[in-house]
């Protein structure tokens, strides 16, 4: 070879090399600057989504919490199984005695005024005395609680418990208001499903409501304590699941005016029925933008039992869930690979690695409908990214993690260079606000737009 080729190529050789490690400076000096690296664990992985080239790397074997951008992964997984116009189906059957059979679907978005609509079908189109309604919640197992949850979530709206007995979101609203007489701030619970509620409130200068429940004593009693300064509305996860289903039921029922001659029972759909109704859902893709713009992680656990269904072509569970997982992803060639132990990522049990997340988005922006999906995903201005990233608004489609000490932000990037790169940003360990950890994210972000 020339000499002079030689020499050539060797320049540009070094040239890039030397702009690859300028670029590493510019990732480890934000990290450095946050000062989050002295006590938190960071791991970052960059790669071009269509290349796999590493654009930059930190840590990105360490094994980390990833919150709920765990949903980005197993909700591209349920999207690309069941088809983002996947329906479920809540059926009604008949039988030759009438009664009734309401099969459940594990449709996280059921209501009680789909019930009520349904069995106002049934009372207008079908001139039948109702025997007994049974319940057919076989679709999915009653496993109510993801393995690694932490207990003391049982009182937050955004856990609620999750079964094929779900309905409303499986949560009750309760309205407070102050007294005026120094007497005991008013309570009331808005739902036909009724629990014990001990009022400790006090009227004060601010709304501070504290909700406590202690299920080793009794399940549905809960403690309010705090105070109260004006008028509001809580959010409270429901424990037992089924009484609230029938509860609902009865509800609806009654608002359909059928009054059955036998009673409500659960029970396996028996053989000779006749289908003649159904409540049909929105599509998958709806309720997948759901669960990847606003962290909804009942709709994640469901999709992901439901996914775990058709791929075992049994009945739907979180072990099927993750045996379905970790066949979809089986071909990602990384040293490590994920530990999982739910669908929403709120479990602590739940493990993964910055190195195979940014594998994993590249294996999904690789699918014929990556297209389809990435709008489904949340961009700045939207849910909980409604505040971040503004700037660079249109370039960005990511998923957020936050359980206690724990932020993480993973997605993609449409850089200056036309280049689309994956990422993903794990922090971990911090004892404070997850504040910095987020400004941190943001400004790795904003740095991956530049080049």
């Amino acid at each position: 070879m020339n000499k002079f080729l030689k020499l050539f190529i060797l320049t540009i050789t070094m040239s890039f090399l030397t702009a690859q490690i300028a670029g590493a400076k510019d990732f480890d000096n934000i990290i450095k600057k946050s000062q989050l690296d002295e006590t938190a664990t960071i791991s970052v992985s960059v790669k071009n989504a269509k290349t796999g080239k590493v654009l930059y790397e930190y840590n990105q074997n360490k094994y980390l919490h990833p919150a709920s951008a765990l949903k980005l992964f197993t909700m591209a997984a349920a999207y690309d199984q069941l088809g983002g116009d996947y329906q479920y189906r809540t059926q009604l059957f008949k039988d030759k005695n009438n009664n009734i059979y309401l099969k459940l679907s594990g449709d996280p978005t059921l209501t009680t005024s789909d019930l009520t609509n349904l069995f106002k079908e049934l009372k207008s189109k079908y001139k039948i005395n109702v025997n007994d309604v049974v319940i057919d919640p076989t679709v999915i197992d009653n496993s109510q609680w993801g393995t690694g949850w932490m207990w003391d979530d049982d009182t937050s709206k955004y856990l609620p418990k999750y079964s094929p007995f779900t309905i409303n979101g499986n949560i009750i609203n309760i309205s407070l208001k102050p007294s005026k007489n120094n007497t005991f701030p008013e309570i009331k619970n808005k739902s036909d499903y009724q629990i014990t509620i001990v009022n400790m409130l006090k009227n004060g200068d601010k709304n501070n409501i504290r909700i406590v429940r202690q299920p080793w004593i009794q399940s549905d009693m809960v403690y309010l304590k705090g105070t109260i300064k004006t008028p509001l509305t809580v959010q409270l996860p429901i424990n037992q699941l089924e009484r609230n289903f029938k509860t609902q039921l009865q509800s609806a029922l009654k608002t359909a005016k059928i009054s059955p001659k036998g009673t409500i029972k659960v029970a396996p759909m028996q053989e000779h029925t006749e289908l003649i109704l159904e409540h049909v859902s929105k599509p998958l893709d709806t309720i997948v933008s759901k669960v990847l713009k606003d962290s909804n992680n009942l709709y994640a656990e469901m999709i992901f039992k439901t996914s775990g269904a058709k791929f075992s072509d049994s009945q739907g569970t979180t072990a099927a869930g993750i045996d379905f997982f970790n066949n979809y992803y089986k071909d990602i060639n990384t040293k490590t690979k994920p530990v999982i132990a739910d669908g929403s990522g709120a479990s602590r049990n739940d493990l993964i690695t910055a190195d195979w997340m940014t594998e994993a988005l590249n294996k999904i922006y690789k699918n014929n409908d990556f297209d389809g999906f990435q709008k489904l995903m949340a961009k700045p201005v939207e849910g909980t990214l409604s505040d971040r990233l503004l700037n660079i608004s249109q370039n960005v489609r990511a998923k957020t993690g936050t359980i206690s000490g724990v932020s993480v932000l993973t997605g993609y990037v449409d850089a200056k260079s036309n280049n689309k790169y994956s990422f993903a940003i794990l922090i971990q360990n911090y004892p404070d606000s997850s504040l910095d950890a987020k400004k941190l994210e943001d400004a790795i972000v904003n740095e991956i737009y530049t080049r």
